[in-house]
Formats: C-alpha cells, sequence, structure tokens
C-alpha cells in the first residue's frame, strides 16, 4: 500500500478573467471558510499557494483576523509564502523576482512563518536560474508544475529538491456532489498516473483555482480510504511530504518541455506594451533607483529612499503575477496593470531626480554616473535649461517648457506659473567612464573623433555599415568584413489563435513588407536611416481564411548609429489597424539556425532547435495536445551566428531555417479561443478581449550587433537601455 500525502490548497490568480477588487471579493469568502474550518478542527492544515499577497489582499478588508492567522501559522496549521506574488520566470528580471522573494520572505515571517517551499504551481515553464535564487535565501526545496515533460516526481533539479506535480495542482474531483464512489473512480486514475512516477510515498494536491477547501474534507478522505486497498491517504502539509523522499534523480537545465503539459507559449507576445512596460519599469527601478539610492547613500551620506523603492517594487511585482504580465486578461484588469506600471514609473524617476538633487552642486560641473556594471563609452543624454559648454560637442535633440527640477524637488519652493522655462535635452559623446563611478565631464571625457559616415544610401560607423541596394537592407559586419544582403525581413501571417497561443491558419502564405521609401539624416554624433515599409494586411482573419480586404499598413522604421557603438538601434512605429494577426521582423543570416544563447535570470541560457520544424504540417492539434513552436522566451537578448538581438520589451523570438525573428505584435481578441488549431483544449474561458488586438499605434525599440562573447552581450544590453545619470556637482568619490 502506498502513502498520499495530500495538501488542501487554493491557487489564487490575483486579476486574471475577473479584476482584482472582483476576485478579493472571493478570497474574502474563501479565506473566511479556510480560517473558520482550521480553528474548528474541521480542517487538518491548509498551504496558501507559495505567496503572501493573498493574506495581504484579505487582511486590508479583514484586520481583525490578524491574530487568528498569526496563531494558525504558529500552530502549524496554516503555510503561508515565500513568494510576494506567483510570478513567471521568463517575462521579469532575476532582480524583480529577488525582490518578490525578499518581500514575501519579509512578509511572512512578520506573520510567525519560518519554512518555505519554493512553491511555483502554474507559471509556464520554469528558468534553470530558479535554484539559485532559491538558494541565495536559503530554499532547499521546491514544487513544480508545468515543463517537465515525463519526468519522474522527485528530482534534484541543479542543486535544489524538487517535486514535480505530475497531473498538476488543480484537483477538484472531491469538490464535486458525485456520489463517493465515483469520487473514488475518479480520484484512482489521477493517483494511479502520479504513482508511476513516484515512490512508496505520493503527493497529492487537493484545489484549484480560486477553490474554497472541500467540505467535509475530513470525513470523505476517511471514506476514500476504506475503499482503497493500495492506497492510504493523510491530509498533512508538503513538508510532511519532502521529509519522506530520499531518492532523488538529477536534471540540470530549464523546463519549457510542452508534450505532458500545456506551456502556453503565446504569452510571451500577448498585449506587447504590457511586456515593454514592464521593461522600462524594471531598468528604472532594479538599474538607475535603486542603485543611485544607494550610491548616494554610502558615498555621501544622503538620505535613504529605500522605503519608497520597496513601495514601487510591491506595486511593479502585483503586476508580475503571472496572468499580469503574461497579458492573458481582461482588457480592464490590463488596464489595472498599466496604471500600476505608471506608478512604479513615477516613483522610480521621483527618487532618480530627488537622488540627483541631493548630490548636486549649485555650481557644479556637469558630471556622470555610471551605474553599469561595465567600462562605457557612448552617448549620453542631459536635460537641463543650463547652457553647456562648447567643448562638450553637445548636439539638442528636443526642447520644451517646464518647471526645472530645482524647482520640481525643492520643498521650501512652490513651483508656479511665472517658472516655467525652456528645458533642452542634448546628447554628449563621452569615453571612458569607469564602473559605478561618478565621473566630472573634461575635455578628456569627450569623444572627437568621428565615425560617422553618410552617403545617398547608406550610413556607417567602425563598426557597422546599413545600405540600401535594389530596395533591400544589406548590413556589413565591419568587424569581420561579413555582408548579409536582405538582412531584414518583415512579414505578417493570420493568428486565429489566443492570448495564450498564436493559432496557425491551414494554408496560410506570410505577406511581406516593401521599402516604400528612405531618407539619411547625419548629426554630429548619430546617423539615421529612416525607412518606410508598405505591407498590405487583411483586416480580419478565422478559421475561414483572411478577408480579401486589407490596410496598406505603414511601417516607420529608424535604424540609428551612434558615433562609438557596436550595435544599431532600431525604433519601429505604425498604426494596427487588423486583427487576428501577427507581424514579425526577421533577421536573415547565412547558415541554418541550430543553436540560440539568451540573456536568462541571471545568466545565459543554451536552445537546440529544428530550424525546418514547421507548425503548419501539425494542425489541428489533437484534443489535450498544445503543438510544439520554434518560439522561446528571452529577458533583454538573444544571440546566435555572431548575431545579437537586444530588445526593450520583445520577450518572444523564433527561428525558421537561417531567420532569426522578433514578434513585433501579435493581435488576437479572446482570452482562450477553444477552437485554437494549435491547442486543442481551452487554456482558460471564451472571454472577448478587444483590447489584445493592440489597434492603433504600436511602438517596438530593439537593436541588433555582431557580437558572441556573453560578456559584451550584457555589456551592450546595458548601453542600449541607458546606464547613464547626468548632473551638476562638484562632489567625488572613489569607487
Amino acid at each position: 500500500m502506498k502513502e498520499v500525502i495530500a495538501y488542501i490548497h487554493t491557487h489564487w490568480d490575483r486579476e486574471w478573467y475577473r479584476e482584482f477588487q472582483e476576485f478579493r471579493l472571493r478570497l474574502i469568502e474563501v479565506v473566511d471558510e479556510i480560517l473558520e474550518a482550521l480553528e474548528n478542527a474541521n480542517l487538518p492544515c491548509f498551504y496558501f499557494d507559495g505567496q503572501i499577497s493573498a493574506i495581504e489582499d484579505y487582511l486590508e478588508i479583514r484586520s481583525e483576523k490578524t491574530d487568528l492567522i498569526k496563531k494558525l501559522i504558529k500552530d502549524k496549521k496554516l503555510f503561508i509564502g515565500p513568494f510576494y506574488c506567483s510570478s513567471d520566470s521568463f517575462l521579469v528580471s532575476g532582480a524583480s523576482l529577488y525582490h518578490n522573494l525578499k518581500i514575501g520572505i519579509e512578509t511572512a515571517k512578520k506573520f510567525g512563518e519560518s519554512e518555505f517551499i519554493g512553491y511555483i504551481a502554474d507559471s509556464f515553464g520554469h528558468s534553470k536560474d530558479i535554484p539559485v535564487l532559491l538558494k541565495s535565501f536559503n530554499i532547499s526545496d521546491a514544487i513544480l508544475w508545468r515543463g517537465l515533460g515525463d519526468l519522474n516526481a522527485n528530482l534534484n533539479w541543479n542543486g535544489i529538491n524538487v517535486t514535480n506535480l505530475i497531473q498538476g495542482y488543480f484537483q477538484d474531483y472531491l469538490h464535486s456532489d458525485l456520489p463517493i464512489e465515483k469520487k473514488a473512480e475518479n480520484l484512482k486514475k489521477y493517483l494511479d498516473k502520479i504513482s508511476e512516477k513516484s515512490g512508496n510515498t505520493l503527493l497529492l494536491p487537493i484545489g484549484a483555482d480560486h477553490l474554497a477547501y472541500p467540505k467535509n474534507i475530513i470525513e470523505t478522505i476517511n471514506e476514500l480510504n476504506n475503499i482503497y486497498d493500495d492506497y492510504k491517504i493523510t491530509i498533512a502539509s508538503p513538508f510532511d511530504y519532502l521529509k519522506k523522499i530520499q531518492k532523488r534523480k538529477k536534471f540540470e537545465g530549464e523546463f519549457l518541455d510542452n508534450s505532458k503539459t500545456f506551456l502556453l507559449k503565446g504569452v510571451y507576445s500577448s498585449r506587447p506594451y504590457i511586456k515593454k512596460a514592464n521593461a522600462e519599469c524594471q531598468w528604472l527601478l532594479n538599474r538607475i533607483a535603486e542603485p543611485l539610492n544607494k550610491f548616494a547613500v554610502d558615498c555621501f551620506c544622503a538620505k535613504n529612499k529605500q522605503n519608497e523603492i520597496n513601495y514601487a517594487y510591491k506595486e511593479l511585482i502585483k503586476n508580475q503575477a503571472h496572468d499580469s504580465i503574461y497579458g492573458c486578461c481582461i482588457d480592464e484588469t490590463a488596464k489595472d496593470v498599466m496604471s500600476r506600471y505608471q506608478t512604479v514609473k513615477t516613483i522610480a524617476n521621483g527618487v532618480i531626480k530627488r537622488n540627483l538633487r541631493d548630490l548636486e552642486d549649485k555650481k557644479g560641473e556637469l558630471s556622470v554616473i555610471n551605474l553599469s556594471d561595465y567600462k562605457y563609452s557612448g552617448r549620453i543624454f542631459i536635460e537641463t535649461e543650463k547652457t553647456l559648454k562648447s567643448d562638450f560637442n553637445a548636439v539638442k535633440i528636443a526642447s520644451k517648457y517646464g518647471f526645472t527640477d530645482k524647482k520640481l524637488y525643492n520643498i521650501n519652493d512652490i513651483p508656479i506659473t511665472e517658472d516655467i522655462t525652456t528645458i533642452n535635452t542634448y546628447i554628449i559623446d563621452v569615453k571612458d567612464l569607469e564602473p559605478f563611478s561618478l565621473t566630472k565631464i573634461t575635455k578628456n571625457k569627450i569623444c572627437n573623433e568621428n565615425f560617422i559616415k553618410t552617403a545617398s544610401n547608406y550610413i556607417e560607423n567602425k563598426f557597422i555599415k546599413l545600405e540600401i541596394e535594389n530596395n533591400k537592407i544589406t548590413v556589413t559586419d565591419k568587424k569581420t568584413g561579413d555582408i548579409y544582403i536582405d538582412f531584414i525581413t518583415i512579414q505578417d501571417r493570420a493568428d486565429i489563435g489566443d492570448s495564450y497561443n498564436f493559432g496557425a491558419l491551414k494554408n496560410d502564405k506570410p505577406i511581406k513588407a516593401e521599402i516604400k521609401s528612405f531618407k539619411i539624416k547625419k548629426e554630429k554624433i548619430k546617423a539615421v536611416l529612416s525607412v518606410i515599409y508598405k505591407i498590405e494586411i487583411p483586416i480580419f482573419s478565422d478559421n475561414r481564411g483572411r478577408l480579401e480586404k486589407k490596410d496598406n499598413c505603414i511601417i516607420n522604421i529608424d535604424f540609428t548609429l551612434y558615433n562609438q557603438s557596436e550595435m544599431a538601434e532600431i525604433q519601429a512605429n505604425w498604426i494596427n489597424k487588423s486583427k487576428n494577426h501577427i507581424l514579425q521582423i526577421g533577421f536573415n543570416l547565412k547558415e541554418k539556425i541550430f543553436q540560440t544563447v539568451s540573456e536568462d535570470l541571471f545568466s545565459t541560457v543554451k536552445r537546440e532547435f529544428n530550424p525546418d520544424y514547421n507548425i503548419y504540417d501539425f494542425i489541428p492539434a489533437q484534443r489535450g495536445i498544445e503543438l510544439k513552436t520554434n518560439t522561446a522566451p528571452m529577458q533583454r537578448f538573444v544571440n546566435t551566428q555572431n548575431l545579437t538581438l537586444i530588445t526593450k520589451g520583445i520577450n518572444e523570438y523564433e527561428v525558421n531555417k537561417n531567420i532569426l525573428y522578433l514578434t513585433l505584435l501579435r493581435a488576437a481578441g479572446i482570452i482562450s479561443n477553444p477552437s485554437n488549431p494549435c491547442r486543442g483544449t481551452p487554456a482558460g474561458p471564451p472571454v472577448e478581449t478587444p483590447d489584445l488586438q493592440c489597434l492603433g499605434l504600436n511602438i517596438a525599440d530593439f537593436a541588433f550587433a555582431f557580437i558572441c562573447n556573453e560578456k559584451e552581450m550584457f555589456k551592450i544590453a546595458d548601453e542600449f537601455y541607458n546606464p547613464c545619470v547626468c548632473l551638476f556637482t562638484n562632489k567625488t568619490c572613489e569607487k
């Protein structure tokens, strides 16, 4: 007879196919019942989904229950933490996940919790760097689902003891009104499948999304034990299970195998505007506001603003709850997400400005703080009402009327209408800024060499040349001499899927964009090749095909080369008027792509591809099957064959023969399409989501460089995001 450790739980999506506040009203009712049952011994113990935010959300309304929750935790009846929110590990940065776990553990400890499991039951795959994160908080055990394929229940994954939820966390047989004999029959099938991959002890989750505990659960378990002769079920916690497991097989790498569980990889490109806002806010908070604050405090004894930063982190992490960052939510939820991003951005910028205020001198000289881990040479931006010295060779790129920072961030002064003045934004080309340093900008820090060259049909610096030939873009890697003819391709395909999965249309052929016109602009520090593409996109697609009526979509793309930069920076903008389609930009390489290297949470990850795989050959998917794709997630960059693509919030790339694609837009109109040809079973409710179509103006920012050294990839990604802040000060410090 095998022992079954059954833990009672609920999986709590903070917001999804209903708004946060609507789900919270349900949360209150669910937790009220759980606490009452625990207090009255109608429920032995309860595991709360590995995240603390639901308890916080509950106590905002039921604050009088705080002491009861603390007592239940002390008595080992209620288990909370360690994460603040159940997040994703491919769409959020390592720094964000670190703060997610840090805030979660600190909050859980305030309630008296001291034991933690890395419980990640519903994220769509798992980064290989998750064990690094868990070990940094002395967490040695994890419970996972999705992406583990056909692996055993008990593993040692990159140094962490992992339990694979073979049949998932979603098990609600015992919530039904079926007779006990039928419940036993259904549950036994479930247990038999878990048993195939387990030893003599099985872990059984009892619970599902937003569900209260099954009523009369103790009596039900007793009845099941009387029926079974091969299983004995005990209600306990996952900790009790973990103590019993001794033998584990080793596994290294990431978990992105969808052969047994849906990975729903279309979420990497759903609602791209959310991913872009997330990337911007993460950079501002993780890499500018927080390190600048530490720099100001440690080096100059400035007032610490970490509490303000922590508040912003909480707002950011709320947006990184998996259904929120995935974009597989209703439109109202997506609007709430974007509102929180604006909050994060406002706080981060406010903290940055106040730290700069604290470091500035009235008669200070222009200085730069390089917040990168790498030596920096390149363009810096300075916004000021002051006149800059001619020695700086500054290029003015914008002007506006407004209040100066001196007025806005002086608590002893009131900005009034008469204080509005002209504020200019300049670019200055600097060199040799040491990592994490404050440097006064003098003549010897200005790059006076000019590497920019232009003609009627090309722009170049010392690293890259972009040329229009025969109405196509040819790119030269000047370090190696390699020439890439027809380097850029833009294509559109039908997408009859949903927020979770791309949906391939049978016999669909990609529509290619063509160059309509171009122009070249040269400045002191940069050159810009502005290209106008035209592409005819059908205004609607469904399982019957693509409409003949088309939108003559104009895509404006600026390719910018800065004087000292190894990368070509690209901004694309277009107005989307079509529904149910996917728009991608591809980079044509010399050979088929079998392997990529992309940024992971704290390192890089190598992935293997079959470049000839074609999802169209396998549609429609059979019931219960999610088709494989040649798409994959990335943080900021992906590399193959010496080409590195860097993006701001474009997290999905695709391999097709010798072309590496970035997904610029995936327009769909429903959370889960029950007829998605690439997924044989629904993944959520069929709620219509018009805003998921992303109609109107779309903007994408990315870049490419010809580098293959991993350290250089991180360095150039920092450069693309801009690691420098400018101020006027005479202060100096030593590294």
